[in-house]
Order: structure tokens, then sequence, then C-alpha cells
């Protein structure tokens, strides 16, 4: 996905470019190879641990063109991370955002006057499917946006309204599309269950469910992986290819 919208905006080599909220990797790999040795790209995670992993994972891939940053991105103007930048990335990073319009505005300065934004959020409906169905996709992912809504802040139906939030924060809506992926039952089944451990502990301290609700869900997500399903998907992703309109 990443790949495909970089093509679209026409990146290529010698491109500086920022990964908002790249986590423990996030698409720094695809942009390093795309921008080549005379390029640049940046990392930037509010998660100390998270970056530390990102650097030891873009070291065994000897990606020398990649620099890392630990810290909240609105509270980083673009020359404390080298800016600015002709392409900024993010993936699911604005849905975790309880201003919207704030962080985009935030991500506007650190692009070029004509530089590019692609964002790949994932919508809340309609859920991952399976097939054959599983019920129990669409509670645990239920259970992750009320969670970002309820205890994160995050307004319900801020990704589905993200083109306008867009708008609203001074960029160009060039291009609105959507897409999800598929993956092998083993794996896919095992993302989720993963992804639902991780949010056990805020879930349980904010009272949107219990330990053991959460526990039963990773449950029934791990026993899918041999249920003799064909496939499983992975989020429902809005895709939005941004621009920062050139100052007159």
């Amino acid at each position: 996905m990443a790949r495909a919208a970089f093509r679209r905006v026409g990146m290529r080599e010698g491109w500086q470019a920022i990964d908002c909220g790249c986590g423990p990797i996030g698409g720094l790999a695809v942009m390093a190879e795309m921008v080549g040795p005379a390029g640049r790209v940046v990392g930037v995670d509010v998660s100390e641990p998270a970056v530390q992993r990102a650097r030891s994972v873009a070291a065994a891939l000897e990606l020398g063109n990649v620099g890392l940053f630990a810290g909240d991105i609105h509270e980083l103007g673009a020359a404390a991370v080298g800016g600015p930048f002709d392409l900024a990335y993010t993936r699911l990073f604005l849905m975790h955002q309880p201003d919207p319009v704030r962080t985009l505005r935030q991500i506007t300065g650190l692009l070029r006057p004509g530089g590019w934004l692609v964002a790949q959020e994932a919508l809340r409906s309609p859920p991952p499917r399976s097939h054959p169905h599983l019920d129990v996709l669409g509670t645990y992912w239920d259970l992750l946006y009320e969670l970002l809504e309820r205890a994160g802040g995050v307004p319900r139906g801020a990704i589905d309204g993200l083109a306008g939030s867009a708008r609203a924060a001074g960029l160009e809506v060039v291009a609105v599309d959507g897409s999800f992926a598929t993956m092998d039952p083993e794996l896919g089944f095992d993302l989720h269950a993963a992804t639902a451990l991780a949010a056990r502990e805020r879930a349980v301290a904010s009272g949107i469910a219990s330990g053991q609700q959460i526990d039963d869900l990773v449950s029934d997500l791990r026993a899918a992986k041999g249920g003799g399903y064909e496939w499983v998907s992975g989020p429902s992703f809005l895709d939005l290819t941004l621009r920062k309109p050139v100052a007159p």
C-alpha cells in the first residue's frame, strides 16, 4: 500500500521524507529504498522503546539514509528533524490523535510548499473480515476503537472525516481511496491477537473491558489459526493523498 501510494505522488531518488509515528519500522524501509542514497528518511515516534527498536531494525537492514527521533510530533519543528520534507507519511497514526486538524496542521508545517502527505488510516467500519465469517473479529475491532474514543479522546468518525480535517488544516485533497489486504490465516489471526493483547492493560485500566474478556478474545483469535479459514483481512484503510499548497 505504501509503495503504491508513493509511486502515485512521484516519489523518487533524492527526496527528503518523514514517517510520522513510525513505530518499530513503519514505512521506513520502503521509503529508504525509494529515495535512494541521495535521499533521506526520518522516522519520528513518541515512544522511546519503539524508536530504539526502529534503530535496531534500520541497522540490521543497513538503511544508512534513515534517521530516527523520539518525541511528540506536535513539539517538533521542521528544522529540529532536518526538514522541510518533500513527503510525509502516516499509517495507523492519525487514528490515535484527539485533534486531527491540529496534527495535520503540524505535519503540514514540516513540508515544503508543494510537498505531499500520504495518510493511510484504519476505518472503524467495516471491521477486519475472514472467510468463513468469524464474529470475534468484529468484537475485537469494536473494542479497540472504543478504547481510542473513550480512553484516547479520539472523536467518533474522525477517520471517516479525515478529508475534511485535511482541508481545515490547509491541505489540498488530491485523492481519496481505500483498500484492505488479505493475509494467510495463521499470520493474520496472530497479528490480530497480538493487537488485542497489546491493548489489554489500557482497556482494563479504563474500564472498557475486563482482563478475562481480553484474554478470551485473544484465545478465540489464536484458536482460529487452525480453524480451516481460507483468509483473514487486516483493517479497511482510508488512503488519502494530500498536498501542501504552493505559496503564490
